[in-house]
């Protein structure tokens, strides 16, 4: 199943650390702040998920930590989450702002059919009961 690789407590955090800059372990470790052995856990099942890497010097020791292309596309999906965040969050809780570096403009994540362009709203959409086997 497509949670599988991220269905714990850290896992989403280490993704959102490093697609917004962290890339050692200690920038990961301080911006998640999970425990150093749940962090050194998380960080090999990501990578046996193909979703992170380990970059290693000419000595073969772990430099630092980069996202795969699966990882960088599992940003997308936080990015969402972000939005439902900001949507639902109190109002005394500050949100942060990323600027689409193409428009300059403020980015907020929308989920769209591929198919007709349209924004995806509650109830749109339904099981293709051939495709699901049933």
């Amino acid at each position: 199943m497509a949670l599988d690789a991220v269905n714990d407590r850290w896992s989403l955090h280490i993704v959102r650390a490093l697609a917004f800059g962290a890339s050692r372990y200690t920038e990961i470790l301080r911006a998640v702040g999970a425990p150093r052995d749940v962090l050194a856990a998380r960080l090999r099942k990501l990578a046996e998920a193909g979703i992170l890497r380990a970059r290693s010097t000419e000595e073969g020791k772990v430099a630092g930590y980069e996202l795969t292309q699966k990882g960088r596309d599992l940003g997308q999906v936080i990015l969402v989450l972000k939005r439902w965040g900001d949507t639902y969050s109190d109002a005394d809780v500050p949100t942060v702002d990323f600027i689409h570096d193409v428009c300059g403009e403020v980015f907020v994540a929308e989920v769209r059919c591929q198919a007709c362009g349209r924004p995806l709203r509650s109830g749109e959409l339904s099981v293709d009961q051939e495709s699901a086997g049933c």
